[in-house]
Order: C-alpha cells, then sequence, then structure tokens
C-alpha cells in the first residue's frame, strides 16, 4: 500500500482543481469528507476538517499526511494556496453563470466527477455551496466551497476524475512549459535579428483627427438591421484603407473604443459593428430569460454581417457626398476578439473542417469531461448542415487576432490550410475563456503562410486587450480580468499599427517592429511581451511532452 500514497495523493489534488477552477445563511448540512473508490485498494476518505486546518495552518494531520507526505514541499505549498485562494465573484453573477446554457453544462461535468451522497450529480449542491461561498463574508474559496457543500459526503469519481485532470493539466500546466519554449524561441530570433531597432513610439496618437458616425446596414440572412460606429480620419489625402472590428460573444462596439480611435489617428477607417444575437444586448436578455437562444448559424452570420457591412461602406463611398472616395475598401484589414477571432479568420479564408467538429463533438454528453469552455461555443457548429461554407471576403488583405477560438475544433489542422493572408495571433497565458494551448499555439503552428506573428502576453487573461464597457453583461471579476489592461493596451496600439502599415499601407519600413528583438524593448512588467514568427508544431508537441 505504501508504494501506492504517492498516486492516492491525486484524488485531493483533483478535487481541489476541480473545484476551484470553475465559477447569508449557513447550510443545514455540510461535507464531512471526499470519499473515492481505488480499486483494488478499497475506498478511501479525506476529511474536510483535516484539509481546513491545512488550509488556515500549514499542519497536517496523521490520517492527511497519508496522502501529502510523497508530494514534493513545492506542490503541497501549491496545494495549500490553492486551497486559499479566494475568487472575487459576485453571488450573483455566478448564480447567472451557473444557471446560463454553458454554465449549466460545465456544472453538470463538474457534478459528474464531485458527487453529492449516493452517487447522483452534485450539480445542485455544488451551484448551492459555490453561491453561498460567494455571498458569504469569506467569500468565494475552494475550501469554503468544500465546507457548504450540502451533503455529508462528496463521492469523488476517480477515473473521470482522471481524465479531466490530464486535460486540465495540458490546458495550464502544460502550458507553462509551451510558453517557456516559445519564450526561448524569441530570445533566439531577437539574437539572430539584424534590423535597426525602430525609436518612434506607435502608442502615441497620430497626426490625424477622426469624426464619428453612427450607421446601420443590412444582413439579409438575418432580416434585421445590424447598428455599427465608423471612424473616419480627416485631411487624408488618399482613401483609407479600412480597418473592421469584430467583437465576441456578450461584448459589444465599445470594447475596442481605444484602438479603434488610435488606428483612426494613423490614417485608417475603422469600422466596429455590434453582431446580433451574440452581442452584449441580446445575450443579456437571453440570461436574463427575456430573449431568444443564440442562432447556430452564427457560426456563418458572424461572418455574413462583416461581408454585408463592407457592402454597405463601398455603397457609402460612392453614394454619399461627404463619403464619397474617401474609403478604399478593396484594401481591408480585420481585427477579432474571442469568437470575432473565429470571425474575422473565416473571413480570411480558413475554413469550416466539419470533420474535427463531428470527431470533438459528437461524444455524447456524459461521457465528456472537457473544462474547455471555448470548446462548448465551437461545437453550436455540429447542427450546421455539413457542406461548404465559402466565406472568405477577397477583400480582405490582413488578418489581428486577440485570444481567438476555433483553432481546436471549428478549423483544425486542415481548416487552417486556406487561409491565405497576413496573420498576428495575440495570446494570452491566463486565458481561461479561450486557452492559449489548443486555440492560439497549436494554431499558429498550423498556419502555411509566410507572413504570421504570434504574440504572447503569458500573464495576460481574456479581457486583457478589452476596455471596460458599462453595456456589458457581467460586472468582470478582477481575478478574471488579472494585471490592469492599461499594461497591455500600448502593446495592441503599437503592434496593430505596425502591421496594418505594413500589409494593408504597404510600408515595409514598419516591419522592423514586427521583430522579437524590438518587442523586448517595449516588454514591461508586470506584463511583459513576447514574439515570434516561426515555431513548429513539432517543436510545440515536444515543449508540452507529446508525441510526434
Amino acid at each position: 500500500m505504501k508504494g501506492n500514497r504517492t498516486f492516492l495523493a491525486i484524488p485531493l489534488t483533483i478535487a481541489i482543481t476541480l473545484g476551484s477552477s470553475c465559477l447569508s445563511k449557513e447550510p443545514v448540512m455540510s461535507a464531512e469528507s471526499i470519499s473515492f473508490w481505488y480499486p483494488p485498494f478499497g475506498q478511501f476518505n479525506i476529511l474536510i476538517s483535516d484539509l481546513e486546518k491545512y488550509a488556515k495552518t500549514g499542519a497536517s494531520t496523521t490520517r492527511l499526511a497519508f496522502y501529502l507526505d510523497n508530494l514534493p514541499p513545492s506542490q503541497q505549498a501549491e496545494l495549500r494556496q490553492a486551497l486559499n485562494a479566494r475568487y472575487d465573484i459576485s453571488h450573483v453573477t455566478l448564480a447567472q453563470f451557473t444557471y446560463s446554457p454553458i454554465g449549466l453544462v460545465v456544472m453538470k461535468r463538474l457534478g459528474r466527477i464531485l458527487q453529492a451522497d449516493a452517487y447522483q450529480n452534485g450539480l445542485p449542491a455544488l451551484r448551492s455551496a459555490m453561491i453561498l461561498s460567494a455571498a458569504s463574508p469569506e467569500g468565494l474559496t475552494p475550501i469554503n466551497v468544500l465546507r457548504r457543500f450540502p451533503s455529508p459526503r462528496i463521492e469523488l469519481d476517480l477515473p473521470l476524475g482522471l481524465e479531466a485532470y490530464r486535460e486540465l493539466s495540458q490546458l495550464w500546466y502544460r502550458k507553462e512549459m509551451a510558453i517557456a519554449s516559445l519564450q526561448q524561441q524569441s530570445e533566439n530570433e531577437a539574437l539572430a535579428s539584424k534590423v535597426t531597432i525602430p525609436t518612434n513610439r506607435l502608442d502615441t496618437k497620430g497626426e490625424f483627427s477622426w469624426e464619428v458616425r453612427e450607421f446601420s446596414f443590412q444582413n439579409p440572412e438575418r432580416g434585421m438591421r445590424i447598428d455599427a460606429t465608423l471612424y473616419t480620419p480627416q485631411k487624408l489625402n488618399k482613401p483609407a484603407p479600412v480597418i473592421v472590428i469584430s467583437h465576441g460573444l456578450a461584448s459589444n462596439r465599445d470594447t475596442f473604443i481605444y484602438l479603434a480611435q488610435h488606428l483612426a489617428s494613423y490614417g485608417y477607417a475603422v469600422a466596429v459593428l455590434e453582431h446580433p444575437g451574440t452581442g452584449s444586448k441580446d445575450f443579456g436578455a437571453f440570461l436574463k430569460g427575456f430573449g431568444k437562444t443564440p442562432d447556430r448559424r452564427d457560426v456563418y452570420l458572424r461572418p455574413l454581417d462583416v461581408k454585408y457591412l463592407l457592402d454597405d461602406l463601398e455603397r457609402q463611398n460612392k453614394t454619399l457626398p461627404n463619403m464619397k472616395d474617401r474609403l478604399d475598401v478593396q484594401n481591408v484589414g480585420l481585427i477579432g476578439h474571442s469568437l470575432g477571432g473565429y470571425t474575422v479568420l473565416s473571413l480570411g479564408g480558413a475554413s469550416l473542417n466539419f470533420d474535427s467538429i463531428r470527431s470533438v463533438c459528437n461524444v455524447p454528453e456524459p461521457n465528456v469531461t472537457s473544462f474547455n469552455l471555448s470548446k462548448l461555443i465551437q461545437c453550436r457548429a455540429i447542427n450546421l448542415e455539413p457542406r461548404e461554407y465559402n466565406l472568405r471576403d477577397p477583400r480582405v488583405k490582413a488578418i489581428l487576432t486577440l485570444n481567438p477560438i476555433g483553432g481546436s475544433t471549428m478549423f483544425s489542422r486542415e481548416g487552417t490550410k486556406t487561409l491565405n493572408v497576413p496573420v498576428m495571433i495575440f495570446a494570452s497565458g491566463d486565458d481561461v475563456i479561450s486557452p492559449t494551448v489548443p486555440e492560439q499555439f497549436f494554431l499558429f503552428t498550423w498556419l502555411n503562410i509566410p507572413d504570421k506573428y504570434l504574440a504572447i502576453v503569458p500573464k495576460g487573461t481574456h479581457f486583457s486587450f478589452l476596455e471596460k464597457s458599462e453595456k456589458g453583461i457581467f460586472n468582470v471579476p478582477s481575478t478574471l480580468i488579472g494585471i490592469d489592461p492599461s499594461f497591455a493596451h500600448p502593446y495592441a496600439k503599437i503592434l496593430s499599427v505596425a502591421f496594418f502599415k505594413t500589409y494593408l499601407s504597404n510600408q515595409p519600413d514598419f516591419r522592423s517592429y514586427l521583430t522579437s528583438a524590438y518587442v523586448k524593448t517595449i516588454s514591461r512588467d508586470p506584463l511583459p511581451l513576447n514574439l515570434v514568427t516561426s515555431f513548429s508544431e513539432e517543436q510545440l508537441r515536444q515543449a508540452l511532452g507529446l508525441k510526434p
């Protein structure tokens, strides 16, 4: 038995990891132990009181030491830190998430692993414990959730827990190894670089002022008008290249005001639209029970929104007196965040890979243990008719994506082969919505184009590049926002200007900004930045410890 004690420490780590990675009055009943079956040795129990004592004091009881003694001191310290970690999420926000369609799936999957007594799905008990914890003075912590679990015993399904733990290991732990390897690649590229480092700061306002105009246009596939905002540079002596910004799920036109205005000051006409159904207004109504379920056709309706926006800008450019010949609508750049990242990549030529979608999404829900939230969004494509959706728009000449989704499922390797325009990908190491390894790192290695860039912010989150909007659905907690986004915004300003000056404005002098050597000069703590232009799938798999 003693030789298996290291393995028996894993269930404890699983329970804490899974319990803390998902999103008053005391309950009448509270959990006393975590129980699990480990064949062929039988049933084992971990007392919640032992965990609570360990979390508070660091002292281990004889019973708990049976599981902990063979863990290295560093892992013991991490375990205690995880038990005490506090997540500043309001009980209202938490309730909204756990009752939403995506939250419900996540909670059901978690409830199959952390079950209530009599091996019942733990969803109701977990939801109650988490909401009560978030509403309590102690706040939402794993030990607080365990203590408030309204069942005498938490039954841990060890095989399912191990399967989920393996995925979480790659999403959160192995990604550190991938980031380390990419940082080394960035260092190598910087050392090999022979470019002269530019001295001009592109995060300061450009030479042009701009005007702002609201308008709406029609997407015939939706049968409704769509609102948009256009930032047009003034006193430009030639037509301005057009940049369109596509927001993510539950976001809106306000979240990239800072970037739209900045690019307008450098001579670009920037159009920002709000996608129906997935924008903050419509999606917020849906979560509150007053709106329709997001249309499964959004997978192709969103790219069509951008196409029809460009068509309308062409019309304005020809017919409106104050807009005549001010726009170069045949020379378009796209920016997309999260689901908007998928949207703009499809417009650049990436294609839906239905073999990948079926493989990932046809697994019956009771057998699914994935906690990659972006896959839940991507798997909505399983309901589409499997045919060729040609969403590429020839007017698109360059694409910049921030925390995009789509790489793991909707595109995969085959779907990226048809993408044939320059691409820049921003990836955030602490992104819990769109994990870097499956959604951005592999996507970058699959791109078969000469001009591609991967900007890595190891301590960034899914929200690092957004601007806070009062129109948002949720008050995103500071723990999810992470380090102040004001540290990340200059990176987006600098690299977006350099990228579009190079590939839309045909000004090759700006290419020197798109190098790891230059990025090293602007990288700042507490949110450092790295840039690579070359990294293979073989290198990534090696860094992750995966088979070729």
